[in-house]
C-alpha cells in the first residue's frame, strides 16, 4: 500500500506593482543637464504623491510613464509590461487601455461636449469600453453626477463650462472603463483650497473604489496628506 501525502496548493504569487521604474535618465538636448529620477515601485490601488519644484523633472517624469518619451536609460514597466519593448502603435494601444491621463491643461476636446469628452477613451479602446459598465454613456453619467456636474451641464460644449468644471470633466475621462493607472499632472494649480481639497477626495475616492493607481504630481507639499506614498524631486537629480 502506498501512502498519499495532502501537499497545501502553492500560495498565489503577488500581482505585479502598477508601476516599476529603474535606473531612469533623460536629457532633453545634449547640452542641458541630465534628469536622474529615483526608482519608483507602486502597488495595484495605491497612490503616489510627486512633488518638486518647477524645473525638477516631474512633467518630464510621467511622460516617460505614460509613453510619450523614451528615457536615456533604464526600464519602466506599467502592469509586468515593459514598455521600452513596445513600438509606437503597441505603445499607443497600452496607454489607450490601461492609463488614464490628467494633463495640467486638460486637453479636453473643446468641439465635444462634457459627455463625449468622457466617453472618448471607451472609443479609442475596446478594452476600456468593455469595462466601463454597464455601457460607456451611463457610466460616463455616473461619473459626472459623482464629480458634481450639473446634468444640464452635460450635453455642453466644455468651453462653456468653468475651469474648475473643465478639470472634474478631465477626472472623469481618466477614470471612465478603470484603468488601472492614472497619471495626473499638476490637477489642481487653478483651484482655491476648499474645492482643490474636495476634488482631491473625489478623485482618489473614486479611484479607491475602483482599485486604480494614482500618481499625482504636484509642487504643493500641502497635498501630501491625501496620498499613501510619497516621493521628492529635487535639483540633485540634475547632473551634466
Amino acid at each position: 500500500m502506498t501512502e498519499t501525502q495532502d501537499t497545501a496548493p502553492a500560495p498565489a504569487e503577488p500581482p505585479a506593482p502598477a508601476l516599476r521604474t529603474r535606473d531612469l535618465s533623460f536629457r532633453w538636448q545634449p547640452d542641458q543637464p541630465r534628469l536622474r529620477f529615483p526608482d519608483l515601485e507602486l502597488p495595484r490601488g495605491e497612490h503616489l504623491f510627486l512633488q518638486g519644484a518647477s524645473g525638477s523633472g516631474k512633467s518630464t517624469l510621467l511622460g516617460l510613464i505614460c509613453g510619450l518619451q523614451r528615457p536615456d536609460t533604464g526600464q519602466i514597466q506599467v502592469l509586468d509590461q515593459d514598455l521600452g519593448q513596445l513600438r509606437r502603435g503597441a505603445l499607443d494601444r497600452f496607454r489607450a487601455n490601461h492609463l488614464g491621463i490628467i494633463f495640467q491643461q486638460f486637453n479636453l476636446v473643446p468641439y465635444l461636449s462634457a459627455l463625449a469628452n468622457v466617453t472618448l477613451p471607451c472609443r479609442l479602446s475596446p478594452e476600456r469600453r468593455a469595462r466601463a459598465l454597464p455601457a460607456p454613456e451611463p457610466a460616463a453619467r455616473a461619473l459626472l453626477k459623482q464629480l458634481d456636474i450639473p446634468e444640464d451641464h452635460w450635453h455642453r460644449k466644455v468651453t462653456g463650462l468653468s475651469i474648475g468644471q473643465q478639470q472634474r470633466v478631465a477626472a472623469a475621462r481618466a477614470l471612465i472603463g478603470a484603468p488601472p493607472l492614472i497619471l495626473a499632472d499638476e490637477p489642481t494649480s487653478a483651484l482655491d483650497t476648499d474645492n482643490r481639497d474636495r476634488f482631491l477626495d473625489l478623485l482618489l475616492g473614486l479611484a479607491r473604489e475602483h482599485r486604480i493607481a494614482v500618481v499625482f504630481v504636484s509642487h504643493d507639499p500641502s497635498l501630501g496628506h491625501h496620498f499613501h506614498h510619497h516621493v521628492r524631486l529635487g535639483r540633485s537629480h540634475h547632473e551634466r
